[in-house]
């Protein structure tokens, strides 16, 4: 009989990381066919994201068409999570600016990505040969990633995150990057309404 095992379980800090306007800017490249460019720039990103997860030891979790799912080890400092988030909203808007900006018949008002993230344990089980995570923290930081376009006209470069979180990593010293309390309407997080999380300004 074979044995079955027993999913185990990771304390992580999920972070959903999305590319704004991707799918006004994926319109207009298609109207001038330069598709191929948009295809350039995922493939740079993702060939960055895998050279800094040896740096700062987090996992490629999933990719989902225009952002990515990072996981990263629970005692990971808050403020030196900001400071990679800055640095990867900088590599975007350098590559941007050199591959997308040049073959742009139309203005995209919001270049940049925003963030979605929480903190929780997740369950770790085997599904057709990959490992694959459930458990609250994936649900409330993809919802937050979401939610951050609501009531701010301008989400690119900013990150929505559980207070509980923020309350977790350590953020005092990151007094430089400003931080404000919001809320939000979560679909089936909290009743859907009137859940408070930090909004927090990564890059301007």
């Amino acid at each position: 009989m074979k044995t079955i095992k027993k999913p185990k379980k990771v304390k992580k800090i999920v972070l959903y990381s999305d590319i704004c306007c991707s799918t006004s800017i994926l319109e207009v490249l298609l109207r001038s066919e330069n598709t191929e460019k948009w295809v350039k720039l995922l493939a740079s990103a993702k060939e960055y994201l895998r050279d800094e997860r040896e740096i700062q030891e987090f996992e490629i979790y999933k990719f989902l068409g225009d952002g990515w799912i990072l996981l990263f080890d629970e005692d990971m400092s808050g403020y030196e999570l900001l400071l990679w988030l800055r640095e990867f909203c900088k590599k975007y808007r350098s590559l941007f600016k050199k591959m997308i900006e040049p073959y742009l018949e139309s203005n995209i008002d919001k270049i940049g990505m925003s963030f979605g993230a929480d903190i929780g344990t997740l369950i770790c089980i085997q599904m057709l040969g990959k490992e694959e995570y459930i458990g609250r923290a994936l649900n409330v930081a993809g919802r937050l990633q979401t939610a951050i376009k609501d009531k701010d006209s301008n989400p690119q470069n900013k990150i929505l995150m559980t207070k509980n979180l923020y309350s977790s990593i350590g953020t005092d010293e990151a007094d430089e990057f400003p931080v404000s309390d919001v809320t939000r309407s979560l679909r089936n997080i909290s009743d859907g309404k009137n859940f408070q999380c930090k909004k927090i300004t990564l890059l301007k």
